[in-house]
């Protein structure tokens, strides 16, 4: 297990060198040993990073937690204190080379490593500020006056802290509660007597805390929780298919349809504006988007048919697909479920950058996209599908699994997943390295923050 882990962090899988022989030792004949086979140390590969929302309280994403995936096989050894150090270890690593620094002006960072890892040199050099350790202490000693010390000094470089509730609850682990900012509260069980009874007990503890509700299965269960103040709120019910029978169509999500499906057969630049002319909200969106910073014109577009022109197919078909989340009435959870999709999108597009060509990239984008359009839009995706003309190969990636783009969107959504067993051959089958695919995921996180704000 450890020679596994070792190989992890020193890339490696080399035999450490044996120690030196003494003289008296040297002098001695030394009798040969039956030959036996020699167990070498296996090198694990790099791990993908996993990211999980947490959304505050207005519904949008306010900070993600990074996690490192563990083989089923590490699982029963995870918690002994010097695999667990190997582990935060390898996690401070990856995130580092992911040059997590560049996201931590928009959004906080929850990164769970053990007290004891503490000490260790890459924190000595971490971004504090957006940065919350998230101290894990199962089997961990109890805490020390070293390591509270510790604690306060890393608090007074701008380091926030997160504990779990269920964890602190014994008296030798008080002290530590002490300088948590966060307390993360498993609320799976939707037990509200319960909850309350674990908030209020930390309360007495240590006043002034921040409650973070994981395991948020529901929308129903969330709002449970948002009337529980908690601040933070984090589970399956971002991305959950669970009001597929309440289709939010709309008029305005079938004019968007209409006009990707005239751009998808050619349709002429006069034609398209006119149907924007039609819809004075969807040519206010589009003239605000192509005016947007993120688009870089010197000078400002008034027109629909310049801003048209400016767009280009291509752009516009991208822009329209990312209309279709917000394009209907308004519903709670959408601008979190965008920018979850359009990660998606970015990371399979990116991925795809060096075997395909641009068409191809395009399409593999929509198809990242796509994927979560029956959550936003209540109905199940093949109803969703039959609004609208795309390629078979989109359609095949989304909805059976298979085709040439299928390999990319599975990544992209492996890195929401713990799901390691297949990431490896997926990676190999498209031709690119586990630190490639952790690259790609951080600047999609970036790149969809602000595109989010621009739409």
């Amino acid at each position: 297990m450890l020679n596994r882990l070792v190989g992890m962090l020193s890339g490696n899988n080399k035999e450490a060198a044996a120690p030196p022989r003494t003289a008296a030792a040297a002098a001695e004949p030394v009798a040969k040993p039956p030959a036996k086979p020699v167990a070498k140390p296996v090198a694990k590969p790099a791990s993908v990073m996993r990211r999980e929302a947490m959304l505050g309280r207005d519904q949008k994403v306010a900070a993600y937690t990074f996690m490192l995936r563990r083989a089923l096989d590490d699982q029963s050894d995870s918690n002994l204190p010097d695999v667990q150090r190997l582990y935060d270890e390898a996690l401070l690593g990856n995130l580092e080379r992911m040059d997590i620094a560049r996201l931590l002006g928009q959004r906080l960072a929850f990164v769970p490593i053990a007290p004891a890892s503490l000490d260790l040199p890459l924190i000595d050099s971490w971004p504090a500020t957006g940065t919350v350790l998230l101290l894990n202490v199962v089997a961990q000693p109890p805490a020390d006056q070293p390591m509270l010390a510790r604690l306060g000094e890393l608090k007074s470089r701008g380091f926030s802290f997160a504990v779990h509730a269920d964890e602190v609850a014994r008296p030798e682990w008080h002290a530590l509660l002490q300088h948590a900012d966060y307390v993360l509260v498993d609320v799976n069980s939707e037990d509200i007597p319960a909850i309350t009874a674990q908030i209020s007990a930390v309360s007495k503890v240590a006043t002034g805390k921040r409650f973070v509700a994981t395991g948020v299965q529901t929308l129903e269960a969330f709002h449970m929780c948002h009337k529980l103040q908690f601040a933070l709120f984090m589970g399956p019910f971002i991305t959950r298919r669970e009001t597929l029978d309440n289709p939010t169509m709309g008029p305005s999500r079938a004019k968007v349809l209409d006009l990707m499906n005239r751009v998808r057969s050619g349709a002429e630049q006069p034609e398209l504006a006119a149907q924007f002319r039609h819809d004075p909200t969807l040519s206010v969106r589009l003239l605000r988007y192509v005016n947007s910073p993120g688009m870089g014109l010197t000078n400002k577009i008034g027109g629909i048919e310049q801003a048209l022109m400016v767009m280009g197919q291509d752009k516009l078909y991208r822009w329209l697909t990312l209309i279709l989340f917000t394009g209907g009435k308004a519903q709670e959870l959408d601008q979190a479920v965008l920018e979850n999709a359009l990660v998606r999108g970015r990371v399979a597009e990116q991925l795809a950058g060096r075997a395909l060509f641009a068409k191809a990239r395009d399409e593999i984008f929509v198809a990242g996209l796509f994927s979560l359009l029956d959550v936003v839009m209540g109905m199940p995706m093949e109803q969703v599908l039959k609004q609208i003309s795309l390629p078979a190969e989109i359609t095949e990636a989304i909805t059976a699994q298979r085709g040439p783009y299928a390999p990319y969107l599975a990544l992209a959504i492996a890195c929401e997943q713990d799901d390691q067993s297949s990431i490896e051959a997926l990676a190999k089958q498209i031709g690119r390295e586990v630190d490639d695919i952790n690259a790609v995921h951080m600047d999609a996180l970036l790149w969809a923050q602000q595109l989010s704000v621009d739409v």
